[in-house]
């Protein structure tokens, strides 16, 4: 029998994971629950399962991410509990296992440390007709607080990329600190490619990818808010002149 825990691309936006179970023996096994410990998390998650495998078979249990616990350096402990049908109970050591949990983990801790200095968040769209940039709005609105922040740019997504230039890259250069005002870059963005099964299977084409150079480097996620991703789809497809 093998455990991981699994993101896939549908789960990201909603901040879910699941719990992967292979049966590699030669009997069935009957799985009444699970209960997923790791020290990174502010909490244990138990998941309830009526789930009977055959040798040889796979089941994914889904369940919603805990929040992140941060500071400190926190020993790695990690392990799935498997609850079988006749009470007995087979634990999985996961500690040595990478995966995506240990990226959204460091990500997930430095939004943490740039929110003690100034908020991140998309606040407007606009869009464009067919051929010209729409213009995102990222704004910084400083705390008050908290040490000095350096956003060094974005990356494009799978969905969306930069105009009139450095198409997967924008700088931002962008340094707060607790007596800075509020702040606002606006993004040009164009289509990466008018493909209608882009926007139809879309998952992560309005989470954007930071890089962060202060207060450590490294890189955030920060994701348009359910609204403007709605109206961005609704404008890749007439931009794209889909359906004409």
């Amino acid at each position: 029998m093998t455990v991981a825990i699994v993101q896939q691309r549908s789960d990201v936006a909603e901040r879910m994971a699941q719990v992967r179970v292979y049966n590699g023996g030669e009997a069935a096994l009957a799985l009444a629950g699970v209960r997923v410990d790791d020290s990174r998390f502010a909490a244990s998650v138990e998941i309830e399962a009526d789930a009977e495998l055959a040798p040889g078979r796979t089941v994914d249990l889904r369940f919603a991410l805990p929040e992140v616990a941060c500071g400190g350096d926190v020993e790695v402990r990690r392990s799935v509990a498997l609850e079988l049908a006749d009470d007995e109970e087979v634990v999985a050591d996961l500690t040595g296992a990478d995966d995506f949990t240990n990226a959204l983990h460091e990500r997930e801790c430095l939004m943490r440390d740039i929110a003690q200095t100034a908020t991140l968040e998309w606040s407007d769209f606009v869009p464009s007709a067919p051929g010209a940039p729409a213009h995102a709005m990222l704004t910084a609105t400083p705390t008050g607080a908290g040490e000095p922040i350096e956003l060094r740019g974005i990356r494009s997504t799978n969905l969306l990329r930069f105009k009139p230039k450095d198409g997967e890259f924008w700088k931002l250069g962008l340094e707060l600190d607790a007596g800075s005002p509020v702040t606002g870059v606006e993004v040009p963005l164009v289509p990466q490619r008018c493909d209608p099964h882009v926007v139809q299977e879309d998952k992560r084409g309005t989470i954007f990818t930071i890089d962060v150079e202060e207060p450590r480097e490294g890189s955030v996620e920060l994701k348009m808010p359910p609204e403007m991703k709605a109206r961005v789809l609704t404008w890749v497809a007439e931009w794209c002149e889909f359906g004409k």
